[in-house]
């Protein structure tokens, strides 16, 4: 790609403007709505459609069915035998293959001999979260864009109220002197906390679970949950990181102070179960399970010697 200041989608439209455009694009997002925007946006060019237009007769969606998020084989069998009919208007014809890597390896290997050779003037926009879950010979096939950074997905004055009494439970944690008196009220505070931070996972998620069915309005039922699955998916992880990094900046602030002592210690104890639980949501334990399990691991960990 050209230097890392321009804009990858941008420079992906200039490619094709001078004829140069490979055909296989993998594009490489923060998330699920960052990665079908770009893509709509490239094949908006491609197809010379207008910034109001979703649809048009040689634009072709294949996306992960149900809740499982699956690309299954016989939906990309579909895809390849459209992409191998005539074009309907004469030009381009572009597949957006959305959330790629959940293609199965059946799906995958039945996809690798179009990505290989595909028809004349065929565009294939691969669309990603986790590039390295991709067979590495499909990776190896297209030429990557990896959009930039995105804001955190809260930013809001109810997640910097959030953060801030999650900053000061911490702090109640470390205060030996003040457990001694009242070693219940952390405890409840805690499942506040989880009940809080879950009401705003669900809030962004439902925002953007919308958007980004009304930018996709040609999809079946099963699709629909696919799409609102990993548009949830990808809220929860990011607003996790969030919560990572208000550990870590409560603990920066707080480091130099000799009355809180193995800070370092502690924080990385805790980050460790924090990642153990994303990794258990994302293979389908209940997020209320999950978080339960980090905040009660974390009231221990805080108050240890």
């Amino acid at each position: 790609m050209p230097n890392s200041n321009t804009d990858p989608i941008e420079a992906l439209q200039h490619r094709f403007a001078e004829d140069r455009l490979h055909h296989a694009i993998l594009i490489l997002g923060q998330s699920v709505e960052q990665n079908q925007d770009a893509a709509l946006a490239l094949a908006r060019c491609l197809l010379s459609l207008d910034d109001s237009r979703f649809d048009h007769p040689d634009l072709f969606n294949l996306r992960p069915t149900g809740k499982a998020r699956i690309i299954t084989v016989e939906k990309t069998r579909e895809l390849i035998a459209t992409l191998n009919r005539t074009s309907n208007q004469g030009g381009s014809k572009v597949a957006i293959i959305h959330e790629a890597d959940r293609m199965r390896k059946e799906s995958a290997n039945a996809f690798l001999k179009t990505l290989e050779e595909p028809p004349s003037g065929t565009y294939l926009l691969l669309l990603s979260t986790k590039p390295y879950s991709l067979l590495a010979t499909i990776r190896s096939r297209c030429l990557m864009a990896r959009l930039p950074t995105v804001a955190p997905v809260l930013g809001n004055e109810q997640w910097e109220a959030w953060k801030s009494k999650y900053q000061q439970w911490i702090l109640a944690l470390l205060d030996r002197e003040s457990l001694r008196k009242d070693r219940v009220s952390p405890l409840f505070a805690s499942y506040g906390l989880i009940t809080s931070l879950l009401g705003l996972i669900k809030e962004e998620a439902d925002t953007l679970a919308k958007k980004a069915k009304n930018d996709a309005p040609s999809m079946d039922d099963k699709e629909k949950d696919a799409l609102d699955a990993g548009v949830r998916r990808g809220v929860r992880s990011r607003i996790l990181k969030q919560l990572a990094e208000a550990t870590r900046s409560f603990v920066v602030q707080n480091e130099n102070r000799q009355i809180l002592p193995q800070l370092g210690i502690k924080l990385s104890r805790v980050l460790a179960c924090l990642e153990k639980n994303v990794r258990l949501m994302e293979v389908n334990l209940k997020d209320e399970t999950a978080l339960e399990d980090f905040y009660l691991s974390s009231l221990r960990i805080w108050t240890s010697k």
